[in-house]
């Protein structure tokens, strides 16, 4: 977003009236946004960092029913999702994709018995168009899984659910409210809450880059800012009660020749009965998760000794050949905005099922629920946002069959088309093929110019961050537009200075602000390596 433009969306945000203010721009905030300005409604999205910047750009990567709510028989959520999961595959084709997964068995009774649950699984997506699941010999599990250990391996079962770009998921959901009319802006922060007879009838924001401030008039407002959500409670009540049970979930990331495989591997069931996943993901593999109770919530939470040693032993103890520490190429951790009035804080029993709450004030908040019912949580929320602030002349959400862009011209063999055309690798082209979609070519241009030599990121993609994208700073890049953070933290820290220079002149920096912000990213990439090595290399 270029200066004069963001500074033209801070002087709408002042001289409108919105019916709906929402803040955080995450999964939830952002699936609203839109799907309240398809309905019609005046809507300002506001996020104080960037977009997917919390805990939607650190899930496990999957759209899918959850296979371990079956033994908790919550259908109705798996339900859900698995009607969301089709949805996205035909409105995000590019974006979200099959992907077959093994769940292996060691013992004679337990492929019968996970084939029962697989079959309510089955009928539970019984819309969807994946293969059913079906029982396969050790020797085709050996053939999908190469690196799986063998010792006692009888089986096991293949069945299909969903894999997905989070973070560019996410940034294409607040491209697509704006293009629907919502106005959009990161780096904003709430200040505070304007209140006429006790109800909130607007608030004071703060542009995190200018320093300025801005009052906004709204008839509603919604909370949807994930971890943050008792905060801005708090500044709604500071006598309020807190509802956030926060756990923490971090992912491990491997060279796919470290964990050869071309399925993904469920593991049903760890020592201290958490479910893990491998998972093949952007020419890497990915390991994840755990669920760590935490007490603090933080923008750039960082893993716990003990979780890295949690999955370095459940991963070793179903491979072939064990994991060690100098395999793992980067880390990220998520925090889950898990509410429970109750008070639990048992948070691997807390239900995964969305919450809305509504405070004196008129205050909207929503928490819980996953990315794969994303949708039907926006919907379910606007409902209520209509219902609240009385605006029911609105209707209903249009959703269900929003084409993303990048959808229009995309087909899975384009990437055959993008490398003939700028001659570059498969594994790059497929990239390329599934960040964009049909839009590959507005983007890259005729012959795009790689940031590094040898590396096939390109200028002309960052200028598209900048300009299209609402990318701000270098770690805006790395970590969510381009998720070389999330796969390569050398690769990244390479990438900084390049990806630095070239927003520095989209965005009008300055050279020392320049410095500032490559020198932001670098210290993350550090304190994230550090976490599993000890030292920077």
């Amino acid at each position: 977003m270029q200066k004069h433009d963001r500074k033209s969306r801070f002087e709408k945000l002042k001289e409108e009236q919105f019916d709906l203010l929402i803040l955080g721009g995450g999964a939830t905030g952002a699936g609203a946004a839109l799907d309240a300005s398809l309905r019609g409604l005046k809507v300002a999205l506001l996020e104080k960092s960037d977009f997917a910047s919390g805990t939607s750009s650190r899930s496990t990567k999957l759209i899918h029913g959850g296979v371990r709510y079956l033994a908790q028989f919550h259908f109705k959520l798996i339900h859900e999702a698995l009607t969301e999961r089709q949805r996205l595959l035909e409105n995000a084709p590019h974006l979200v994709k099959p992907l077959p997964f093994i769940l292996p068995t060691y013992k004679l009774y337990e492929k019968p018995y996970y084939s029962i649950g697989m079959t309510m699984y089955d009928i539970l997506a019984w819309k969807g168009n994946l293969p059913s699941h079906k029982r396969v010999s050790k020797e085709e599990v050996q053939k999908d899984f190469p690196a799986l250990q063998t010792k006692g391996l009888t089986g096991g079962i293949l069945y299909y659910d969903s894999q997905f770009n989070d973070a560019r998921l996410n940034v294409n959901l607040a491209r697509s409210a704006s293009k629907e009319g919502a106005l959009v802006l990161s780096q904003t922060e709430l200040v505070s809450f304007q209140k006429k007879d006790g109800k909130i009838v607007g608030g004071k924001v703060k542009d995190l880059l200018s320093g300025d401030t801005y009052n906004v008039k709204a008839k509603v407002v919604v909370n949807a800012t994930g971890p943050w959500v008792d905060d801005i409670r708090l500044k709604d009540d500071p006598r309020t009660y807190r509802v956030l049970s926060p756990s923490q979930g971090i992912h491990l990331v491997f060279k796919k020749e470290t964990i050869p495989c071309k399925t993904a591997l469920i593991i049903p069931k760890t020592k201290d009965g958490r479910v893990v996943f491998i998972i093949p993901w952007e020419d890497h593999v990915v390991l994840g998760t755990t669920d760590t109770p935490i007490h603090e919530v933080t923008q750039d939470p960082l893993p716990l000794e003990s979780e890295v040693e949690f999955l370095l032993q459940t991963g070793s103890d179903y491979l072939e050949k064990p994991l060690q520490r100098k395999d793992i190429l980067s880390v990220f951790s998520g925090i889950r905005p898990l509410i429970s009035p109750e008070g639990n804080q048992d948070t691997k029993s807390i239900s995964r099922e969305e919450v809305i709450l509504v405070s004196p004030s008129g205050l909207i908040t929503m928490g819980g629920g996953k990315w794969s019912t994303y949708r039907k949580m926006a919907e379910d929320l606007i409902d209520r946002v209509l219902k609240e602030g009385s605006l029911e002349e609105f209707g209903e959400s249009r959703t269900a069959k929003y084409a993303f862009p990048g959808k229009v011209g995309y087909s899975e063999n384009l990437y055959k088309e993008i490398q003939k055309l700028y001659k570059i690798n498969e594994e790059s082209a497929k990239r390329l093929q599934n960040f964009y979609g049909g839009e590959v070519f507005v983007i890259l241009g005729k012959k795009p110019t790689p940031l590094l030599k040898g590396v096939e990121y390109f200028k002309e993609e960052v200028e598209w961050f900048a300009k299209e994208e609402f990318a701000l700073t270098v770690t805006d890049v790395l970590a969510r537009r381009f998720r070389i953070q999330f796969l390569d933290l050398k690769l990244s820290a390479k990438l900084a200075t390049p990806v630095s220079q070239v927003l520095a002149k989209s965005l009008g920096w300055k050279e020392s602000y320049r410095k500032e912000k490559e020198s932001e990213a670098l210290e993350l990439i550090d304190s994230l390596k550090s976490t599993y090595d000890g030292k920077v290399k």
